[in-house]
Formats: C-alpha cells, sequence, structure tokens
C-alpha cells in the first residue's frame, strides 16, 4: 500500500461498477484511465453474487488497461455505510527506542488500540487518527523521530459486519485482483470533496445511487453521523416503468433523456412511449413523467430528512453537497433546496472532462489514496497488515507486519447517533507530454460517447 504510482479506484455499485485510473506523484492525481460496466451481483450496495461481481469488475477493469495500457493488478476499494458503528479508542505502549519513536512504535500503538471485544459478526473496515502523545506532550499527528518513552493515540474506529467486506474482498480477488486498501466511502468522500472550511463548519453530503442513498454529517473535520435509505435512482426508473407500464430499459432511458425531479421546471410537452401490450405507442406529458419522478424523490430527502433534523444538520453552515449518479437528474437540486431550507451544490469532478456526479466516489478514492501521509499509512498498515512503502525524503520507509493481541473490551457506538469526540518526480519533456496527451484525448472521447 502506497501513495504514488498507478492507483486505481474500484466503486462497486448497484447499478454499476466504476473504475478510475490515475498516475499520483507528490499528492498530485494525472488520471490515466477510466472503467464501467452494468452491476449485476449487487443489491443496495452490497455483494451478494461474488461471481457476477466478479465478471462485472473485470469488464470495467478492461477498459482501464486499454486505456491507460498497462495491466492493473491493485485497486482501491470504496466500502459502503450500511450498518457501521463508530468507536472511539485509545492504546498506549512503551517506545522501543526512547531516544527515537519509529512507525514501527505507531504500528504497535493502533494495534493496542484496536484491542477491542467484537461481535463476531462485525470487524473493523477503517480507522481515522484523532491525535497521538508522547508523554505529556499531547495534540501530536505524526510522531517519528520524536524523543519519548510513552506513546499514546486516540482514534476513531469504523466497524462493519463481515460479509460486508468479506464479500466484495472475494469478488474482488475472483477477478483477479488485489485489495491495496479499503476505505469507508464516506470517509473519502469527506477528505475529498469538502474543502477545509466545509469540513469545520459542517456540511452534509447525500450520495444518491442507485439502490440506495447515504446521507453524512461531517463537522469539526470529523464523521459524525451516517443514515442510509434503502432507495435510490433505480427505484425512480422502477415507478417510471410500473406507473407507465412499459420495459425497465426503456423507464431509465426516459428518465435520462427527459426526467426532471421539479414538475414546475417543464411545461406540456408530449413524450411519446410504448406500453406493454397496448396496440400503438402513445403519449405522455414531460410534466406528467415529472410528477413520477418527484413522488419517490419526495419520499428519499424526506425520510433523510427526518433523521437529519434530528441531529441539526441543516443548521451547519456547509448546507448540503449532491453527489452520485442520482445526483445528475435534472430539478433535484431545486427539490432538496425546497424540502430541506438550505443551500445545495452538486459536486461534479472535472479531471479529463469527467463531468458527472456518479464518478465523484472513484474520484474520491483516488484523491484520498494521493492525499495519505506516512503516519496514515502506517495507521492502515496495522488495521489491514498491509506492507507500507511510501516516499519520504527520497526513502522509503516500511512498517512491520501487525501482530497478534489479545482483545480487550469498548462499547460499540451504534452510527445513527450524534458522535460526541474527545478532541519519484515525473519527468516533463515533449515526448511525455505528447503520451499524456494522447491518453486525455482517448478518456475524453470515450465519456463523449458514453454521457452522449
Amino acid at each position: 500500500m502506497a501513495n504514488h504510482g498507478l492507483i486505481v479506484g474500484l466503486d462497486v455499485g448497484t447499478n454499476t461498477v466504476k473504475t478510475l485510473a490515475a498516475d499520483v506523484r507528490d499528492q498530485q492525481v494525472n488520471v490515466l484511465a477510466v472503467g464501467r460496466s452494468v452491476s449485476h451481483g449487487v443489491k443496495k450496495g452490497l455483494v451478494i453474487d461474488i461471481e457476477s461481481t466478479a465478471k462485472d469488475i473485470q469488464l470495467a477493469m478492461a477498459q482501464v488497461n486499454e486505456q491507460s495500457g498497462r495491466t492493473v493488478t491493485d485497486v482501491i476499494a470504496s466500502i459502503p455505510a450500511n450498518n457501521i458503528q463508530i468507536q472511539n479508542v485509545s492504546g498506549l505502549v512503551t517506545v522501543k527506542d526512547s531516544q527515537h519513536i519509529t512507525y514501527d512504535d505507531v504500528a504497535n500503538v493502533v494495534r493496542d488500540a484496536m484491542m477491542v471485544d467484537l461481535s463476531t459478526d462485525r470487524q473493523v473496515v477503517d480507522i481515522v487518527l484523532n491525535e497521538f502523545s508522547v508523554d505529556d506532550f499531547d495534540g501530536i499527528q505524526d510522531p517519528n523521530d520524536m524523543v519519548g518513552m510513552r506513546l499514546a493515540v486516540k482514534a476513531t474506529i469504523y466497524t462493519a459486519p463481515r460479509q460486508v467486506l468479506g464479500n466484495l474482498k472475494t469478488a474482488i480477488e475472483h477477478a483477479g485482483l488485489r485489495v491495496r486498501d479499503f476505505v469507508l466511502a464516506p470517509l473519502a468522500d469527506m477528505t475529498t470533496i469538502l474543502s477545509e472550511a466545509e469540513q469545520g463548519f459542517g456540511t452534509v453530503i447525500i450520495d444518491m445511487g442507485a439502490g440506495q442513498t447515504t446521507a453524512t454529517v461531517v463537522q469539526d473535520r470529523q464523521l459524525r453521523f451516517v443514515t442510509v435509505f434503502p432507495a435510490g435512482a433505480e427505484h425512480i426508473s422502477k415507478d417510471i416503468s410500473v406507473v407507465l407500464n412499459i420495459a425497465q430499459h426503456e423507464a431509465e432511458m426516459l428518465k435520462l433523456d427527459a426526467g426532471n425531479a421539479n414538475p414546475n421546471a417543464v411545461g406540456n410537452n408530449s413524450l411519446v412511449i410504448n406500453p406493454l401490450g397496448a396496440d400503438a405507442p402513445q403519449e405522455i406529458t414531460e410534466k406528467y413523467l415529472a410528477e413520477i419522478i418527484t413522488a419517490r424523490v419526495e419520499q428519499i430527502i424526506g425520510k433523510l430528512g427526518e433523521k437529519l433534523k434530528l441531529v441539526s444538520a441543516f443548521d451547519l453552515a456547509g448546507g448540503v453537497i449532491l453527489i452520485g449518479g442520482g445526483a445528475a437528474l435534472p430539478g433535484i437540486q431545486d427539490m432538496v433546496r425546497t424540502m430541506y431550507g438550505t443551500k445545495v451544490g452538486v459536486f461534479i469532478p472535472e479531471d479529463l472532462g469527467l463531468r458527472h456526479p456518479g464518478f465523484a466516489r472513484s474520484w474520491a478514492l483516488i484523491q484520498h489514496a494521493a492525499q495519505q501521509s506516512t503516519v496514515q499509512l502506517a495507521i492502515k498498515q496495522a488495521l489491514y497488515n498491509l506492507p507500507v512503502q511510501t516516499l519520504r525524503a527520497n526513502a522509503v520507509v516500511k512498517v512491520p507486519d501487525m501482530a497478534s493481541t489479545e482483545a480487550k473490551a469498548i462499547q460499540a457506538t451504534p452510527v445513527e447517533e450524534v458522535m460526541d469526540f474527545t478532541q519519484e518526480a515525473p519527468q516533463n519533456n515533449a515526448n511525455k507530454q505528447t503520451t499524456n496527451a494522447s491518453k486525455t484525448s482517448k478518456v475524453s472521447n470515450w465519456f463523449g460517447r458514453f454521457f452522449d
């Protein structure tokens, strides 16, 4: 696991599998390739058919391999927010060499903090540092090379049902790939999509996926609250299909071509549909289609709003940021603004013409990996038993493998509560520029064909 070189983000969703490959140097991201395939083995964000999911991942990765001219073997995968629980943990170890704290000591104290007594059906899926302490000095973010006898850490761990991570990991491995890192999706979104001010003063991120919609509350640079509603953009298409008695595919295309979540923003222009069993095509109005769409959008946004209101999320200065494929639906921004009474924006990646909110998650995974510091990599290594290799002062830092330890009990806290936390450079020559221009053109052309 490292934060440089070729990094590939993998987002396995209910409707699509998306991949994004980038070359990362000095925390700078250069997107090389994108891939997309229809998802057949995922329901409500969770893998339910390993072999089908593996084939879908292979299809998306084949596009990345072709566009980048490389054979990808490692990926960074996002973990959905389903049934996530949050725990504050702490650890304390005696430094091996009191004159020189190393990342070996960092890994040891993180392992000590993770000695938690979890139920057999749950496991730690991600961890975020709050602070280190060296002897009597606290508030330290990276204790490497400091002098001290005792190293302590305060961190936040996120746990999920074992099958969430297990089935996803198995599907990725069956696709012939190796997991380079797992990242909890709301954490990647928080650290990359939001600005420093938005993370500090507080913002709500709503991910409008195909099978479910996730709302995340961020404040004081911490993930404070997560709630998931089991309906998304796919359910809007199903509603259109049922109400108009048309095929699912036709309903999806009708939504993409003429759909709007705001009936007041459209007129009575006619749309032609082909109901099943009808003798001839029929006509409906754009307004009627919008009314069908609005009914489901109001349900999703309304149910999430009930939970968000309980934690005073609409009082946060950052307002609401929409991501996910559903966020591309015209009128959705106006609908959320009206229902929540707060400012609403839509995040759209801009790299290489990647202008679609459906790729926000893959983009966030790449950016999150690029931003990781050496100490953050050491912390993740302690969690996943992965080798840490990152460029720092022209040296490669390696952290030892995880040691087995005994568990200590810590009370788990459900996620749907307000958490009260304690506080090698790239070459720059004409040949390389020509190559990058070629790759840029290839990716841009691919996107043009897909979105048109």
